[in-house]
């Protein structure tokens, strides 16, 4: 073992998921273990091999067999047990929930070890509360009382969290996102293209965003809205493009080279109702686009400066979700000062910076277990 560096588990629900929460927990997985750590990655569910590419020296690992073990789950005791018995076998100095809802296990597992906790959220607590997310409430009441740090994306939500739950302010650390793109591409205004990507759902907007384009089409321009993603509102929203008799709309569904569509975008809009820490913001700024975006919980206004970077709208505001477009594409001296700002300000999302604050978090928690 390397007692320098310490042991670490990212522990994930089903790791074989595609979903955000899966690909940066990978991303700060494989920083970790290419700087020495020796790194776990343990996946409550065997439904496969894990979607994202790991580090060859990434040790992975699976708590429970679904066909075999799904009613033995269901007893809490015994995935508890056999969580504990895996940090102690694998003689583990923390383990790294990439989900708070696991911490209803994890809490309890190292009880009584000399393994620590580091509890890392993905939603908010506004979003926890309007989806009603008991589950998760429940082990924020564990991760009180047992972790070592409560990871959050946003101070805004570490601000509302050491408020609700009373958490002492050293134990409650804001760690955004990191940003892996490395892009060097030109910015294209003259393309006329305003940009959207992610799964449509109800809780991204788009719905929203058609009503405001509605608005925006009755100025006569020649613009373009492109939607990337695919979910279960996709034919529903495709039915109110009709009802809104919208000409300039493309539902481009989902794409392996997203990319593609970030390079040859003049503008990003964003109409979430609510988000964790968007993504999607990060990489479109990568490719030196301004965003227009609500002003949702939690994210976009530490990613945004009204004016500077982009436009940052009251929540909800479809009206003036749809001026700020009308204003964007009459001003094209000042979209391209716009793009400037956006490249530098996703400078401050380098993957290295944050990983350096992954790894003086980790410090810190080792020092605090007394090594």
């Amino acid at each position: 073992m390397n007692k320098k560096r310490g042991r670490i588990c990212f522990i994930s629900g089903v790791i074989s998921r595609s979903g955000g929460t899966e690909r940066v927990g990978s991303i700060i997985a494989n920083s970790l273990s290419q700087k020495g750590y020796d790194i776990y990655i343990l996946s409550y569910w065997n439904h496969g091999k894990p979607y994202f590419p790991l580090d060859e020296k990434i040790h992975v690992h699976y708590l429970l067999d679904p066909k075999k073990e799904g009613k033995l789950y269901r007893t809490y005791i015994y995935p508890v047990l056999k969580l504990r018995h895996f940090i102690m076998k694998n003689k583990l100095d923390i383990v790294i929930d990439i989900d708070t809802e696991l911490a209803r296990y994890s809490a309890i597992a190292i009880h009584g070890t000399r393994c620590k906790l580091i509890s890392w959220e993905h939603f908010n607590y506004w979003t926890m509360l309007k989806l009603g997310e008991r589950k998760r409430f429940i082990a924020k009441r564990l991760i009180k009382k047992f972790a070592s740090k409560l990871v959050v994306l946003t101070d805004e939500d570490r601000l509302k969290h050491i408020e609700v739950y009373n958490l002492p302010e050293k134990k409650v650390c804001t760690m955004p996102n990191p940003c892996v793109s490395n892009v060097n591409s030109d910015y294209n205004f003259d393309n006329h293209i305003f940009l959207a990507v992610g799964r449509l759902t109800q809780e991204k907007g788009y719905d929203l965003l058609l009503q405001a384009w509605s608005e925006f089409e009755r100025n006569g321009t020649d613009w373009k809205l492109i939607i990337v993603g695919k979910g279960e509102q996709g034919e529903e929203l495709k039915e109110l493009c009709k009802l809104l008799q919208l000409k300039n709309v493309e539902f481009a569904g989902h794409s392996d080279h997203v990319e593609n569509y970030y390079k040859t975008a003049s503008c990003f809009v964003l109409s979430s109702r609510f988000e964790g820490f968007p993504m999607v913001i990060i990489e479109a700024q990568s490719f030196a686009l301004p965003v227009i975006a609500f002003d949702c919980k939690t994210g976009p206004r530490e990613l945004i400066k009204d004016g500077y970077n982009g436009y940052l709208v009251e929540d909800g505001d479809i009206h003036t979700l749809s001026n700020c477009m009308c204003d964007f594409v009459k001003n094209r001296d000042k979209a391209f000062q716009m793009s400037k700002k956006a490249r530098h300000t996703v400078s401050e999302f380098n993957l290295d910076k944050i990983i350096v604050r992954w790894i003086d978090l980790i410090n810190e928690v080792l020092v605090g277990r007394g090594d």
